[in-house]
Formats: structure tokens, C-alpha cells, sequence
């Protein structure tokens, strides 16, 4: 059971490299964005209570909470896309030329086991064992686990 969750969060990984790749820039540019970015003082707005509350609700304290805690918050989701994509980077390294071209087809490309097969001048079946043996040979490296 447990090789399963680690099989599949391999598999998760590689299908999703290049996306966790384009979060990584587009929260670069959400910073550079917030850095840009001041609203400054302003009066009271409509959606302001006039009354007094026990809910702190101005707009300057609002800006200035969302100035403080959104940055770091970006920059800790940064730095844990980066690491989980170093691991994926390490691990790839370990990979033979063939068994590299085969993660290319079918995580980065999407491509089915048939294309693959075609691809490759090999048979489907062929395909899945290589691809069962790859991801087996990853999870302890992208996992940190004992082999």
C-alpha cells in the first residue's frame, strides 16, 4: 500500500513538472508585481463600517497585512516548488538515455503507450515494464526513502 502512494506521487511529479516550472515564474512575477504595487492611505471606503466594531476592518491595515505576509507566503511556496523540482532534476540524472526518452514521452508529452511503442521501436508491453522499473528506481531518490 505504501509503494502505491509513493508510485502514484512520482507519477504526479513528472506529469506535472512543467507546470510546477510555470508556478515557480509566475509567482516570481506576483512579487514583482507586489513590489510595484502601494494603494497607500485613503479615507474611509463604503464597504468601511462608520460604527464602532470589534472587527478591524481598515483599509490600512488591510493593505499593510497583505504587504507583510503575502510576499513571505509566495516566497515559502517558491522555495518548496524549487526543491521538490531540484529532487525530480537529481533523480532524471540517474536515468539512461532510453529510459529518460521514455519520461519525456509519457510525462512531459502525455503520450500513450502506443505512440510511445511506435516511437521508440519497441512493443507496448515493452513500454510499461520500462516505465514501472523508472518510477520504482525514482521513489527512493525523489522520496528520500532506504532502498
Amino acid at each position: 500500500m505504501v509503494i502505491i502512494k509513493y508510485y502514484k506521487g512520482v507519477e504526479s511529479n513528472l506529469y506535472n513538472y512543467k507546470a510546477m516550472q510555470a508556478e515557480i515564474k509566475n509567482i516570481d512575477l506576483e512579487l514583482n508585481e507586489l513590489k510595484n504595487e502601494y494603494n497607500g492611505c485613503s479615507s474611509i471606503s463604503y464597504e468601511e463600517k462608520a460604527a464602532p466594531t470589534n472587527k478591524f476592518n481598515s483599509s490600512v491595515e488591510n493593505e499593510m497585512i497583505d504587504r507583510r505576509l503575502k510576499p513571505e507566503q509566495l516566497k515559502i511556496k517558491k522555495h518548496k516548488l524549487e526543491v521538490q523540482l531540484q529532487k525530480i532534476d537529481n533523480a532524471l540524472e540517474t536515468l539512461s538515455e532510453d529510459e529518460m526518452h521514455l519520461v519525456e514521452l509519457r510525462y512531459f508529452k502525455k503520450l500513450q503507450f502506443k505512440v510511445i511503442a511506435e516511437r521508440i521501436d519497441r512493443n507496448e508491453m515493452y513500454c510499461v515494464c520500462l516505465k514501472s522499473k523508472i518510477i520504482k528506481k525514482l521513489i527512493p531518490l525523489i522520496f528520500l526513502l532506504d532502498k
